[in-house]
């Protein structure tokens, strides 16, 4: 009985392993899109690098967070606490939870940056067409399959919108947003995705999103500004359709609903 059970399992595995030999990229991540969209959430932990989290817009910080995504919800802690449904946020400032808009300081930074996982997963699924594969890659004991894809420039330009456009630390360079000096063709937003060989899910996802700078069109200030930013965001997917209760605050509740 144990040599059929080794035996069934061998078989699988080499079935598996034939399967993902004859798929293309983009055929693994529509296999991966419909995984997903079969599965009530999962737990996450995300962890953003970007100079554009400092004050001076220069020296490079960090912002970190752990929690978990119901759909398109998601619940984080860490770094700041933020709930919110797409790319809408609110923040906890103090007693009260704000838009990334009226939070000030540090606090406006991070929430600003705090991108919702699944939006960046659905951009990965949405940029199939282009993807590649890379390496074979364990993250913690599960084997994946390494896939890398681009967004294209408009995508480029709304990215850089979302993340500047509440971003108070451009103030004093009377820019309202970074999209007004971006190079458009210089710019890249880049994806690199370890998917389960197993269940098809996404395990890691690391994002990128490079602002390259024309420096000519910033009205005040230019010199003072670096050419390029860079912002970096690795999110890690565990515990799929597990332990998801998550306390909703009223005023998160009144505005996105249930999870």
């Amino acid at each position: 009985m144990m040599r059929l059970a080794v035996a069934c399992l061998a078989a699988a595995a080499f079935q598996a392993a034939d399967d993902w030999a004859k798929m293309k990229a983009p055929q693994a991540l529509a296999k991966s899109q419909s995984a997903w969209g079969k599965k009530k959430g999962c737990h996450v932990k995300v962890d953003i690098t970007s100079t554009l989290l400092s004050a001076e817009l220069r020296a490079l910080e960090k912002a970190e967070f752990e929690g978990k995504l119901i759909r398109d919800f998601m619940a984080l802690r860490g770094s700041a606490e933020i709930y919110g449904r797409g790319t809408e946020k609110l923040v906890r400032q103090d007693n009260a939870f704000v838009e990334p808009r009226r939070a000030g300081g540090r606090l406006n930074r991070t929430s600003t940056f705090a991108r919702n996982p699944a939006v960046v997963v659905g951009e990965l699924f949405r940029f199939a067409a282009g993807s590649t594969f890379g390496a074979d890659e364990k993250v913690g004991d599960v084997e994946c399959r390494i896939v890398e894809t681009a967004a294209d420039e408009k995508t480029v330009i709304d990215q850089v919108k979302e993340l500047t456009g509440n971003l108070k630390a451009l103030e004093a360079y009377y820019v309202k947003d970074l999209t007004s000096v971006t190079d458009r063709k210089k710019s890249s937003s880049v994806y690199k995705a370890w998917i389960s060989k197993e269940s098809l899910l996404p395990a890691r996802l690391e994002w990128k999103l490079t602002i390259v700078v024309d420096k000519k069109t910033i009205p005040f200030g230019g010199d003072q500004v670096p050419d390029q930013f860079e912002a970096s965001y690795v999110c890690l997917f565990t515990k799929y359709n597990s332990e998801l209760e998550v306390q909703i605050p009223p005023a998160v509740k009144q505005k996105f609903g249930e999870p």
